[in-house]
């Protein structure tokens, strides 16, 4: 939800309705995803090159660490799926078309902001790593966030506006005025607290003289989410406005709304200045607005207390759901994206920085959710259901369908996409799919990503997942990524396995020193931009599947697997030919956790595979005049030669880690690329994907890579 406008009036300098509070030693409801949001973008980590998780699990950790100093107690919750009864439709398809905008000029250098795709998995399972109690709704969040708050008479922390209208006695503490970072004691008591700016309805209202059961009549009118009569030529506010006075629509409306004692007279006044046509419509709308704002006990108290599914999950829509997904659902363990799949069979695909020339980079992992789609709507006990529920599908004969909504080029799009079963998947059925045996789950995920029980055995259990995924990527990826790629994303996923380690124990130089040419902007190269955008997309869903599948591998810590300034950074200096100053201690516990991810991979892929690939290294700068590289598909062992003698440097000499971190740096657009795509160009056909068995997706790529 979201009422435009209204956070910037109510913290505009000629207002006084935010109270200084120093808040410590309470319960607090954390909006979760307003949360992780805020903190991403305030903190400035990198959006341009697929993010930087581990600097962002380092900073959710020092805001819980600072909360606990204070004796604060946080209840955390989240959004889940889209609302079964889609009033929310047009307002989502155009955030969507916002989305890939903002991806778009960002890809060519324009500052916008991106939320990279694995963020939420990133805070889930941190949370519960630091045992922070957390609920994801089913449902969209915000109401169940204000009940509960009124219920248990404890703060909201939230950017959220809706949480301005509210009747949430205990009031809102708006995360841009938290001063989080900044623990202060106090004089007197030595207690620590946190200094937080505070809202409450009632002095806003009281300011105005107005009843508070008029807020949800002036959000409805002023327009949300749900309601949209702002576009009615006959509302216009700023006449009753005090003079000079910012946002004079908002202004004017509350100060119209304050000569009426109760919302029932405001809308009845407000129909008489409705022209005949549109009244029914008005009235129709108003109080569906209002209605969405009134407040009674919901669902979650119980379940942060005992764990407890609540009863409106066992009913309507959501029945289809056994009781054991609904759980984890709950619990924040399961993505939340397959009750959208199940409920609305309809997905939106996140919008990354990628190129915009080529296919949505979610296309790869197609495959991967078209297995998931299987197992959610092909069992016999969910059609039926299903279809005693009148729930919206898309069916043929023996076929089921899932429209997902991607791109195409900078345009929303969507498509249909059939719902499909590996030969072990016949006759499983998601309500007893927790019963079948380890070796039945296991192999559906194997199935998918290509990968026969053979090629894993050797490979470290805790390495499953991700090297599952980076397989599934080698053979699947269009265009098909290099060698540097590669190597690239494996000393990603050493930084990170070694990222927090104490920097007196480091026996690796983590941090990359600024470039030989000092100074020099990393711009975003658009192929790399789009592979990493790929594999991500394929962990995000591989993520999904594993956990609808009863993890039958370990699920890895997300943080550890990427930071798109590092891999980006490695490519472009093996690109250059330039000698890395991001090196492997020689002998050290990085380099063994290197090798073992490399010899994973040719465990998986075959040695051959790897020589065949291209090296990547073709693409180096232009104008650069280093040694020319005459062999283009460079065998494994010489290219592991080549980093042999990037494996050593003195650690002392590498404590700056402003590239690493991205301050400072800005990306431009080159010439040919700075404008947006029109739908009607003709995409690239070089890297175009081709056709994908639809059983078995992975192994008929793998073929094409030997071309």
């Amino acid at each position: 939800m979201g009422v435009r406008g209204l956070k910037t009036y109510i913290e505009s300098r000629n207002r006084n309705d935010l109270r200084s509070w120093a808040f410590r030693d309470k319960q607090l409801i954390i909006d979760g995803c307003n949360l992780y949001y805020t903190l991403y973008y305030d903190c400035n980590l990198d959006q341009m090159h697929g993010g930087d998780y581990d600097a962002f699990e380092e900073l959710i950790i020092q805001f819980f660490k600072n909360l606990r100093a204070c004796a604060i107690r946080p209840y955390v919750v989240l959004d889940g799926g889209a609302d079964h009864t889609d009033k929310k439709w047009d307002t989502i398809r155009q955030r969507k078309q916002d989305k890939i905008n903002a991806a778009f000029a960002l890809s060519v250098g324009k500052k916008e902001k991106v939320l990279p795709i694995l963020v939420k998995s990133v805070f889930r399972q941190l949370l519960h790593k630091l045992k922070v109690p957390l609920v994801q709704c089913l449902e969209e969040a915000d109401w169940e966030i204000a009940a509960l708050a009124e219920e248990w008479n404890c703060p909201v922390l939230s950017n959220d506006s809706d949480f301005y209208i509210f009747n949430i006695k205990a009031g809102l503490l708006p995360i841009t005025h938290f001063q989080w970072k900044n623990v202060k004691v106090h004089r007197q008591t030595n207690k620590k607290f946190i200094q937080a700016k505070h809202f409450t309805v009632g002095k806003f209202c009281a300011s105005f003289d107005m009843n508070i059961d008029l807020l949800p009549v002036f959000a409805s009118i002023l327009g949300n989410d749900y309601v949209k009569l702002q576009n009615i030529k006959c509302l216009t506010w700023a006449e009753y406005s005090v003079p000079g006075t910012h946002h004079a629509h908002i202004d004017g409306l509350l100060n119209w709304l304050c000569q009426f004692p109760e919302p029932e007279a405001a809308v009845s006044a407000l129909l008489k200045r409705t022209d005949d046509k549109e009244k029914a419509i008005t009235q129709e709308a108003l109080s569906k607005g209002i209605h969405e704002y009134k407040l009674f006990p919901g669902s979650l108290a119980q379940f942060f207390h005992s764990k407890t599914i609540p009863r409106t999950a066992r009913t309507g829509p959501l029945q289809v759901l056994p009781k054991w997904t609904l759980k984890l659902l709950l619990e924040g363990k399961m993505s939340s994206s397959i009750i959208d799949a199940l409920v609305h069979q309809r997905v939106f695909m996140t919008s990354q920085v990628e190129d915009f020339q080529l296919p949505c980079s979610s296309e790869t992992s197609r495959p991967i959710r078209q297995v998931i789609y299987g197992l959610l709507l092909l069992g016999e006990q969910q059609t039926a259901d299903k279809q005693a529920l009148d729930i919206k599908t898309f069916t043929g004969t023996s076929k089921c369908y899932v429209e997902e909504y991607g791109r195409q080029q900078s345009k929303l799009s969507s498509q249909k996409v059939e719902a499909i079963q590996t030969g072990v998947m016949e006759g499983l059925q998601l309500k007893t799919l927790r019963k079948e045996p380890l070796s039945v789950q296991l192999q559906v995920l194997l199935d998918t990503l290509g990968v026969s029980s053979e090629m894993f055995r050797g490979i470290q259990p805790a390495l499953h997942l991700q090297m599952f995924v980076t397989h599934y990527w080698l053979v699947n990826a269009q265009p098909q990524p290099s060698q540097v790629h590669l190597w690239g994303l494996l000393l990603g996923m050493v930084y990170g396995k070694f990222s927090s380690t104490p920097k007196r124990h480091r026996d690796m130089l983590l941090t990359p020193k600024k470039p030989q040419a000092a100074g020099r902007r990393m711009d975003l190269e658009h192929e790399t931009a789009h592979l990493y955008s790929q594999w991500q997309s394929c962990l995000k869903w591989s993520l999904c599947l594993n956990s609808l599948l009863c993890f039958p591998v370990s699920e890895p810590e997300v943080a550890c697997l990427y930071r798109g300034t590092l891999v980006h950074h490695v490519v472009g200096e093996f690109r250059r030919g330039i000698t890395l100053d991001c090196l492997l201690v020689r002998g050290s516990s990085a380099e063994r956790l290197f090798k073992q991810l490399q010899d994973a991979v040719v465990s998986l892929v075959g040695e051959d595979f790897i020589k065949k690939m291209r090296t990547g290294l073709e693409h180096r700068a232009a104008g650069k005049t280093q040694r020319d590289y005459n062999d283009q598909n460079q065998p494994i062992d010489e290219l592991s030669s080549s980093f042999e003698h990037l494996m050593y440097e003195d650690i002392n000499d590498c404590e700056d880690d402003d590239d690493l971190n991205g301050k400072g740096r800005k990306s431009k657009a080159k010439d040919h690329k700075s404008e947006m795509p029109d739908v009607s160009y003709t995409i690239r056909t070089r890297h175009k994907a081709k056709a994908r068995n639809a059983n078995h997706p992975s192994k008929k790529s793998e073929r094409r890579c030997f071309e």
